[in-house]
């Protein structure tokens, strides 16, 4: 079978890139990770004031301020290592997937009601990437609702962290017709068995995020997800490698 960003598994994904040995969300990391054999990376999508897509996870910097706030251009001269997508998506090879996550929670600062950050992620990334490499996600599920209808040629996960509930993110990605679920390693640190029957009975693949042990790694692998998301992609691979 074929490799896609949904396996088959389980399949390596770095954390923002390779955060264990540089900062998270740079083209530093995004390398790191490469180097270290991941199969994709995931990585996330702000807005700024004038409308680039930049890659972050906060949605500020305690030294420059709310990113919503802040055109382009002064947010590269502050902060230099913040890139653009494109710049991201242009420098991880074309043979490593990406998860992209759409930031957009409604307690963030400049939270798009409107879900527009969806359809102009969606169009950028058909202007010079391949959609057969990305998978998007997100806490938000009308923004992935919304990139069901404008972006269907993409595969789509919806996120859940702790302590909401697994079944919560199920309902809507059933609801939505999403592809996977993206639960956090919480979800299954006591029981991986009945979380996996449950994603597998909605008929979904399960990616776990949150992936930090080589004890956590092999419980997921045994488990049957087919995507692992880790903060440290070279101690997953060799444990992957001495399974």
């Amino acid at each position: 079978m074929k490799r896609g960003p949904l396996g088959p598994g389980p399949l390596v994904y770095a954390h923002r890139g390779d955060r264990s040995r540089a900062q998270d969300n740079t083209i530093e990391a995004y390398l790191l990770a490469v180097d270290a054999r991941a199969d994709g990376i995931e990585l996330d999508v702000r807005r700024t004031r004038d409308g680039v897509l930049i890659v972050h996870h906060d949605d500020r910097d305690p030294e420059i301020g709310v990113f919503s706030s802040i055109d382009f251009s002064i947010l590269r001269r502050m902060a230099p290592h913040v890139p653009t997508l494109r710049e991201a998506m242009e420098a991880i090879p074309r043979r490593v997937f990406v998860n992209v996550e759409i930031k957009n929670d409604s307690g963030d600062a400049g939270f798009d009601a409107d879900r527009t950050i969806v359809d102009e992620l969606i169009t950028e990334l058909r202007g010079y990437d391949d959609p057969a490499r990305i998978l998007l996600s997100s806490f938000d599920p009308m923004s992935m609702r919304r990139a069901g209808e404008v972006g269907p040629d993409f595969l789509r996960g919806q996120l859940v962290a702790a302590p909401v509930p697994l079944d919560f993110g199920l309902a809507f990605a059933a609801e939505f017709g999403m592809d996977a679920i993206h639960a956090q390693y919480a979800h299954m640190r006591d029981d991986t068995a009945n979380p996996m029957a449950e994603i597998r009975n909605a008929n979904l693949r399960a990616v776990v995020w949150d992936v930090n042990t080589p004890e956590e790694v092999s419980s997921i692998a045994e488990a049957g997800a087919d995507v692992l998301i880790t903060d440290d992609p070279t101690m997953a691979r060799a444990t992957l490698d001495h399974m």
